[in-house]
């Protein structure tokens, strides 16, 4: 009884958190936003080139910086820089300000890759909860995608006051947000280095991922879960506009898709106890379906990409777990940023691979030759876990 009452109050603000943490008002309209005040295509590809690059920079020294310093605190810090992003396209309305805010957001990005994932779990460990925790990141997901729905939904109304608006709107969420990590409890203190130095720290956590060699597979499985559907995501409404779905459509294909991906989030622990190789079947199978949807290529093809993003989403929950149950050690923040080290490298490729391969052909080529990839690495892993008998499953 009084771990749950513990547990309780914490979960409530985690969750809170997560609504928090992606109901941004400026979300679905930043694109057109900059398009509007005379962003041109290269610019914008510009734009998020660099946005992921900073993320891509910080990954894994922010991971170290959470296993040595306060991880509520990193989390609060991101919060705060990232409302600094927002103020600058709301007082510099320009290819400067834009740029400025992207690398603010990607620092933010960077700041909390890995680092909530492993406040909760020390949260749980605390109270012998620890079995808990794809539950928990599960329901972390659902919170976040209702707050992007929500906050979708919201937009739409809230354009009709003007952009300055909605990024004021998206200041206040973010900052309340920090103000809900900052006022936890601390879970867990994170062991005083004393004098020793931040690449040391890194060290022992790269170790960490090499000596654990569950811990490495889950990695870089999760990586390329994460990269090959998270990126391409990006592309989804391309791929509507490009059947032929009118403007007013999407932010319904959206919402429908984000919903989904939210029940699927929760639901995701049910699955958990099934061997790794039903899930590489699964990433094999989500390939077929972006194959398929880019052979049919009309408007009834986006329910093959509703499919693929539910069940990609499912994959990465399950994972995400694996990986926080195999590692040992004090430096979990530190290896769980390994991972999203190496997805941006998969995103940053999928990006240019994607865009030079659309522009050279076309997009349902490029979505065509994208979903045999995704086969292809689903294929080689189940011929893996078929050859590789009494060693593990890779």
């Amino acid at each position: 009884m009084d771990v749950s009452a513990g547990i309780k109050p914490f979960l409530r603000r985690i969750y809170l958190y997560n609504f928090l943490d992606d109901f941004i008002l400026i979300y679905p309209l930043y694109a057109v936003m900059f398009t509007e005040k005379g962003i041109t295509p290269l610019q914008l590809g510009i734009l998020f080139t660099v946005w992921s690059v900073t993320t891509f920079l910080l990954e894994v020294p922010s991971g170290a910086w959470a296993d040595r310093y306060s991880r509520k605190h990193i989390l609060f810090s991101g919060q705060l820089i990232r409302a600094m992003g927002y103020a600058c396209w709301l007082m510099i309305p320009s290819f400067g300000g834009f740029l400025m805010g992207f690398v603010f957001w990607g620092v933010e990005s960077a700041l909390s890759s890995g680092t909530l994932q492993a406040l909760i779990y020390d949260e749980l460990k605390l109270f012998g909860r620890e079995a808990d925790f794809t539950r928990v990141i599960g329901r972390c997901r659902t919170f976040s995608l209702i707050g992007l729905v929500t906050g979708a939904f919201l937009a739409s109304p809230g354009i009709l006051l003007g952009y300055p608006f909605v990024l004021m709107a998206s200041i206040v969420t973010v900052l309340t947000a920090g103000l809900i990590i900052v006022t936890l409890p601390q879970a867990h203190r994170v062991e005083v280095t004393g004098e020793e130095a931040y690449f040391t720290t890194l060290k022992s956590g790269l170790k960490g991922a090499l000596r654990q060699p569950a811990v490495l597979r889950f990695i870089v499985f999760l990586a390329l879960v994460t990269a090959l559907p998270g990126a391409l995501d990006e592309y989804w409404t391309v791929f509507a506009d490009e059947v032929g779905l009118p403007d007013y459509g999407l932010g319904i294909f959206l919402g429908l898709l984000c919903g989904l991906e939210a029940i699927g989030s929760y639901f995701a622990h049910y699955v958990e106890k099934r061997p790794d190789r039903y899930f590489h079947f699964l990433f094999f199978f989500i390939g077929l379906m972006l194959l398929l949807a880019a052979w049919w290529f009309t408007i009834a093809a986006l329910f093959l990409l509703i499919v693929f993003t539910l069940t990609a989403t499912v994959i990465q929950i399950i994972f995400e777990g694996r990986i926080q149950h195999a590692i040992e050690g004090n430096v979990r923040a530190t290896i769980s940023s390994v991972g999203g080290f190496f997805t941006e490298i998969g995103a940053f490729i999928v990006y240019f691979t994607f865009g030079w391969m659309a522009e050279d052909r076309s997009y349902q080529e490029a979505f065509g030759i994208y979903g045999m990839v995704i086969i292809l690495v689903g294929l080689i892993y189940l011929i893996l876990n078929w050859k590789v008998v009494g060693i593990g499953k890779l």
